[in-house]
Order: structure tokens, then C-alpha cells, then sequence
């Protein structure tokens, strides 16, 4: 009906505003007594008015195609009343580990035999982007095994990750299988760590090939498969952000490769942000993952570093818990 001037309207959070209304003021700020309202405190036009399109006006792209959807989309959908979308299905990715010195967490050790960590750090991050796995367990160092292990993983899966068995040792058959079942793309790479890494084709999957040292096989997985499955995905290409900051330590380099030490980016004395390493480099300290929380990039032909001197630091995601 009519709405007098020098008059109020009641209404509840989230109502439509009534037509002609300029502003709405909160029920703390104003006083209901018997002579009227007072309002306790000043009123600007348009305040706590929410107008049509203001997140999203109409013709406007909500969305390009390629985005990831989590709980940052998913609400915007949902708010503009859609309750289904087209996506790219979920890669599928098969497992395993090669070598005769493995064990299963749980198992007595046998003298020299290690536990198969690098198959439960690639499966815990598989998990976390999202894919489905096949767990084809370990492989011991047998030609016709490791070529039946393929075969089923090629069946199964568009992504085939081994871990161990691509460097030069006499045992070391998968480089000497991809070439027999498929195509190597490239094998080697001037990175540390995680030189011995292969990728290539199969018969309907790729592979990547990671080295059997924990911190290589996880950095590589980081660094060079992650990219590989959102593309798979069909998300577009990520890059993680990097930063300039000072060294607070010495760190150790030889030139000839691109470096990927682990460190811990922290808030200087003079409040500026400065990294440290996390001390021994070596790629079979998996601690420094839980020590550090960033990757400190250092370029290819660069040598030893002065505290002082500025780098360049990635810092992790979720994938090691940043």
C-alpha cells in the first residue's frame, strides 16, 4: 500500500526492499518508542542495500572454462540456482614401485631392504588432487613382471607413475621397457633433485618415470606431474607464485642444474621476509618437508649463496600441508 513520508517500514534481514526505500538501518541503531522511531545513529543513502548484480551483473562470465571448482565456486553456482555442470572427469592414475629392496610399512626389514615411502607420498598427493588410483603395489626387479605391470597399468589408467628403476643401474628395466612398449619423450633432466626422471608415451596413457631417492621422486612429482594432471584435468596451466626474498643462511650450489633445496621462509629482525635452509639437502631427507615450508629456486648456473644475497622461494600448498 501507500508508504506516508516521515514514515518507517519493518522489514527482516535478506527481504526485498520496498519500493522507494533509500536506505535500511539496523535494528540496533534505531529506537521503537510509543511516539515512533529515533535512530541512534546517522544514515547514508543506500546503506546495507544490496542491488541487483552487484557480484555478478547480467551477461557477465561467472566462470571460465578450466576452473577448478571447491567450496570457492561451487556456493556462486549454486547461488545463481545451478545445480549441475559439465566437467572433465577425474584422471585415473596407476602406481607402483620397482625394486628388490622394498618392504611394506609394517614388515620386519630384511638386511638391506628399505620401507616403499615414495609410493604412499605419491598416493596421499594423488588423493588430495583429486584423481582415482590403481595401487599396483611393488615390483620386484624382474623384466617379465615389470612388463605385465605396464601392460595392466596401460589398460587401466591415463597416467602411469613408477617410482625407481629409470637411473643406470644394471637392474633399473624401465627405461629399456617404455622404449619396448611405447616412447620415451625425454629421459634426464638438469634439475636436483630428481635428475633421473622419464616421461613418455604408451600405448593409450602416458608415463612419468620418478627416481627412487623420496625427496627427488616427491619434488618431481611436485614440480613436473602436478602440471601434467591439471592439464589432464582440464584445468588451465598453474604456476605457483614465487617470491624474492633475502638468504638468512649459506646456501650450498654447484652450477650445471636448477635446484630445488627445501627451506623455511620466515619474518627477519627487521621485519622483512628472509629464508633459511632447512639444513642437510640431501634426497633422501624426507624430514625437510615437515622441517620446511617452501622450495628455494635456484637457477641452473648459479653457485654457492651469501646470506644477504636475494632468491627466489615457492612456498608449498597443500600438497605438504602449507
Amino acid at each position: 500500500g501507500e508508504w506516508p513520508a516521515g514514515t518507517v517500514i519493518r522489514i527482516m534481514t535478506g527481504a526485498p526492499v520496498p519500493p522507494g526505500c533509500e536506505a535500511v538501518i539496523m535494528q540496533e541503531e534505531a529506537q521503537t518508542r510509543d511516539a515512533g522511531v529515533r535512530f541512534t545513529a546517522d544514515v547514508r543513502a543506500g546503506q546495507h542495500i544490496r542491488r541487483r548484480g552487484e557480484d555478478i551483473r547480467q551477461g557477465a562470465v561467472v566462470m571460465e572454462a578450466g576452473q577448478k571448482l571447491s567450496a570457492a565456486e561451487l556456493p556462486i553456482l549454486a547461488s545463481l540456482g545451478i545445480a549441475e555442470v559439465d566437467v572433465v572427469r577425474k584422471p585415473r592414475v596407476a602406481i607402483f614401485s620397482t625394486g628388490d629392496e622394498l618392504q611394506l610399512p609394517g614388515q620386519p626389514l630384511a638386511e638391506g631392504q628399505i620401507y616403499d615411502t615414495n609410493r604412499l607420498a605419491v598416493h596421499l598427493m594423488l588423493d588430495a588432487l583429486g584423481c582415482d588410483v590403481v595401487n599396483l603395489g611393488i615390483i620386484r626387479d624382474d623384466p617379465d613382471a615389470l612388463r605385465a605391470a605396464f601392460l595392466e597399468a596401460d589398460r587401466e589408467a591415463d597416467l602411469v607413475l613408477s617410482s625407481g628403476g629409470v637411473s643406470v643401474g644394471e637392474a633399473d628395466y624401465t627405461k629399456t621397457l617404455l622404449e619396448e612398449l611405447g616412447e620415451i619423450g625425454f629421459w634426464k633432466l638438469a634439475i636436483k633433485p630428481g635428475k633421473p626422471f622419464a616421461f613418455g608415451r604408451l600405448s593409450s596413457s602416458w608415463f612419468c618415470g620418478l627416481p627412487g631417492n623420496p625427496v627427488s621422486a616427491a619434488v618431481t612429482f611436485y614440480q613436473l606431474v602436478r602440471p601434467l594432471l591439471a592439464k589432464l584435468s582440464g584445468q588451465k596451466a598453474i604456476f605457483a607464485p614465487r617470491l624474492r626474498v633475502r638468504a638468512a643462511t649459506r646456501l650450498k650450489k654447484s652450477p650445471g642444474r636448477l635446484d630445488f633445496q627445501r627451506g623455511v621462509l620466515r619474518t627477519g629482525a627487521d621485519g622483512m621476509p628472509e629464508v633459511m635452509s632447512t639444513g642437510h639437502q640431501g634426497s633422501h631427507i624426507f624430514s625437510s618437508f615437515t622441517q620446511g615450508n617452501c622450495f628455494i629456486v635456484l637457477e641452473r648456473e648459479r653457485g654457492n649463496v651469501e646470506p644477504g644475497e636475494w632468491v627466489e622461494v615457492e612456498l608449498f600448498n597443500h600438497l605438504f600441508g602449507g
